[in-house]
């Protein structure tokens, strides 16, 4: 591989200084790209996982984090998928310095993704010794418009979290083959460990070692090519020292867990591996072309063969594969055997699709970190398409030239991706226009819209949703919501009972059933309602407050303020309970005002 000229070779005192210069830039332009997130608002899940979140409060809930599931706060019975506590440490903190500020929170995750960029700056020089492709491959990756969710969603940055410890991980592995080994691995075993806490897809890193090592096996000399042994050895070794910590990590997350993982899709093998082409495709697509980002896409399971959506995606990958194939001696192969790793064994744990629900198959932020391997691969691909005399700090016209001139296209298409995430009507109606089939988008915008009281245009597209698929809990939960709204109450009571016997576990059903008895002056019933709305889900303060408000209502406000004072425990300072709680004191007390009626909105 040729390398870059040195100062020593060249004469160049210089080249430390544009180095630095080119990064700086790289860095730059990423933070100016993404700058305009810094005004959005909080969206989707960051209202459950941020401001609706208790654990997040108090740094006593901490330990807590290491022995439940990422989504507690929601589904607490609920078998879970995700064991992420260190994620949950970073929400704690921010929280502590940013409150209910979304300034701050867009800042972190704008800091933590130049952060990545810096180190896929870094981890590219270090694995080829290229200087051009190192910069190169930062900028494409730090501008590329397919990190739109992980950059504009505070509820993503677990992605970019998990990609500094995994980038740090194996920079820490490189360096233990060239000096200190014992104090190297111990440095990038910890590192994995904090990979694995921030995001289960750290769970490759040993794959990805032995693949490195693999390629970039060097026989000795005298010793016969190929020499499969030997060099498997080499490369196993160096994968293993990961391996006990890969175990210990799958046995803690099966206790706290219940189980490695629990499918949400029940569909057959064969089912999958037919979808499998179009969702390789759909990812390099998107990396290719990102045009009609979204959080959402009609991708859906392919029971049977088909010529669009399993023959086709086959050989566009055929093709694709045989090219990368053909043309990797004359790119460097060695270098190209390094980006497909990069690219490829991170995106496998995404590809695990049963664990996703059958209208989440895929997301732009699953290619996060395998968009390193595809950055670098971009990169040298500029960089070997011709041979120009140095320019602009030393580096080739051609790969400068080429090289920002895709920034700006990506730059363009990447603010364009970002500015749906502004607030969640944007958003919602960005996805149902790019996936008009996908239940979650058309769910989404629908509750959007019965927030905003357009109750018709909410109900053309729940109605329309429910007809496509009766079986889905949340059209007729919507619909609820929404015959409630439009006070039609047995209407809603009827929907209502069929998301129940859908989702039997869903704490706001029995929230808002009981609100419906309510209405129809059925306090027994409504009280039991709420009731068991609290035992499905403790940890919700609204819950907590409704039923104490059906409690009061009913006369029992010894146990209504009970009720009142757990649900500020979890939120405190909350208005409305504060309020009931004064009341329900009053209420008991001597001498109680008249105005003051316990259970009154």
């Amino acid at each position: 591989m040729e390398r870059e000229p040195t100062a020593t070779t060249e004469g160049l005192p210089l080249k430390t200084l544009y180095e630095k210069y080119f990064v700086r830039i790289v860095l730059l332009l990423t933070a100016i790209v993404f700058a305009g997130t810094l005004r959005f608002d909080f969206v989707y899940d960051d209202f459950p996982q941020i401001l609706f979140n208790p654990f997040i409060r108090a740094w006593h809930f901490v330990p807590q984090y290491f022995v439940s599931s990422v989504g507690k706060q929601m589904s607490p019975f609920a078998p879970g998928n995700y064991y992420r506590p260190l994620f949950l440490v970073l929400l704690r903190a921010s929280y502590s310095v940013f409150a209910k500020g979304p300034l701050g929170w867009h800042l972190v995750a704008l800091v933590l993704h130049l952060l990545v960029t810096w180190l896929v700056y870094v981890l590219v020089k270090r694995m080829t010794g290229q200087f051009t492709l190192a910069w190169l491959s930062a900028l494409i990756f730090g501008v590329h418009p397919i990190h739109h969710e992980v950059i504009a969603w505070v509820s993503a940055t677990t992605e970019s979290l998990f990609a500094i410890m995994f980038l740090a991980a194996f920079l820490a592995y490189l360096q233990s083959r060239e000096k200190a080994r014992p104090f190297w691995t111990a440095v990038s075993c910890s590192l994995y460990v904090l990979a694995l806490l921030s995001k289960e897809t750290g769970i490759v890193l040993p794959l990805l070692v032995f693949a490195y090592d693999w390629i970039g096996y060097a026989p000795a000399q005298g010793e016969p090519r190929p020499e499969y042994a030997r060099r498997f050895k080499s490369s196993f070794g160096a994968a293993a020292v990961y391996l006990p910590i890969a175990f210990l990590y799958l046995f803690v997350r099966n206790r706290i867990l219940a189980g490695l993982g629990h499918s949400l899709a029940p569909v057959s093998f064969g089912t999958w591996l037919l979808t499998l082409p179009s969702i390789l495709v759909f990812y390099l697509r998107h990396w290719f072309f990102p045009v009609g980002l979204s959080e959402s896409y009609d991708l859906f399971y392919q029971p049977n063969w088909s010529l669009v959506h399993v023959l086709l995606p086959l050989s566009v990958l055929a093709v694709l594969g045989a090219a990368i194939w053909i043309l990797r001696k004359r790119m460097d192969a060695k270098t190209v055997g390094y980006a497909m790793a990069w690219m490829v064994i991170p995106l496998l744990p995404a590809l695990d699709t049963f664990v996703f629900r059958a209208d989440e198959l895929v997301h732009d932020r699953y290619f996060y970190v395998p968009s390193i391997g595809a950055s670098l691969l971009i990169a040298l691909i500029i960089e070997r398409a011709g041979k120009t005399r140095r320019g602009l700090f030393g580096q080739p016209f051609h790969v400068v030239g080429a090289g920002f001139a895709l920034a700006v296209i990506l730059a363009f298409l990447a603010a364009r991706a970002t500015s749906f995430w502004v607030d969640d009507y944007t958003l919602f109606s960005r996805a149902h226009q790019i996936a008009p089939w996908n239940g979650t988008a058309m769910t989404n915008l629908a509750a959007e819209l019965i927030d905003r009281n357009d109750l018709s245009g909410a109900e053309t597209i729940l109605e329309m949703g429910y007809r496509n698929d009766p079986t889905d809990f949340r059209f007729a939960f919507n619909l609820g919501r929404l015959l409630y709204r439009k006070g039609r109450y047995p209407e809603a009571d009827a929907y209502i009972r069929q998301t129940m016997k859908l989702y039997p576990d869903l704490g706001d059903a029995y929230v808002y059933l009981g609100e419906i008895q309510l209405k129809q002056d059925h306090p027994a019933e409504a009280q039991r309602s709420l009731r068991r709305a609290v035992e499905l889900n403790p940890y919700s303060a609204p819950f907590h407050t409704s039923y104490g408000i059906i409690l009061a209502l009913n006369g029992d406000c010894a146990t209504a303020a009970q009720q009142f004072e757990a649900a500020l425990a979890l939120n405190p300072g909350e208005g409305l309970t504060e309020l009931q709680l004064a009341r329900c004191r009053a209420a008991t007390s001597p001498a109680r005002p008249a105005a003051s009626k316990p259970g009154q909105l």
